[in-house]
C-alpha cells in the first residue's frame, strides 16, 4: 500500500472511530462518508488539504500534545469557517472536555500516527 492510501485509510478510520464514539453528532458521519467518496475520487486531494488546513499549523502542537493551543485555534477556525477536514478541530472544541483520559490518549496516537503518514506522502 503506498503511503497515500494508508493515510488515506488512517484518516477514515479515525472518523469512523469518532462517528462509533459520538452516533450523536452527525457532523462526524458526514465527514466520515465524504472522506470516502474523495479517496475514490482523489486521494491526494485529502492529503493536499490535510497538509494546507491541519498539518501546517498544528502538526507541532498535536506532537507536543498542546491541547490548549488546539482547544484555543479550534474555536476560531470554527467560528469563521468548516470544511468536512476542519471536523477533526471539532473533537477539541465540542467533545474534549468531556472526553475520558483513555479516549484522550487515543485520539493522540491518531492524531500523531496522521502527521507522521502524511510526512511519507510524495507531495504531487
Amino acid at each position: 500500500m503506498s503511503a497515500l492510501g494508508a493515510f488515506c485509510n488512517q484518516l477514515i478510520a479515525f472518523f469512523e472511530d469518532l462517528s462509533e464514539s459520538y452516533p450523536e453528532d452527525k457532523e462526524i458521519s458526514v465527514a466520515a462518508q465524504a472522506l470516502k467518496l474523495v479517496k475514490q475520487a482523489n486521494p491526494r486531494l485529502i492529503h493536499t488539504f490535510f497538509m494546507n488546513v491541519l498539518y501546517n499549523e498544528f502538526a507541532e502542537h498535536v506532537m507536543t500534545e498542546n491541547e490548549d493551543y488546539i482547544i484555543r485555534r479550534a474555536k476560531e477556525i470554527l467560528s469563521v469557517k468548516y470544511e468536512h477536514i476542519s471536523c477533526a478541530l471539532m473533537i477539541f472544541d465540542k467533545h474534549w472536555h468531556t472526553m475520558s483520559e483513555t479516549n484522550k490518549q487515543h485520539v493522540w496516537r491518531y492524531l500523531k500516527s496522521l502527521i507522521l503518514l502524511a510526512k511519507r506522502v510524495d507531495p504531487a
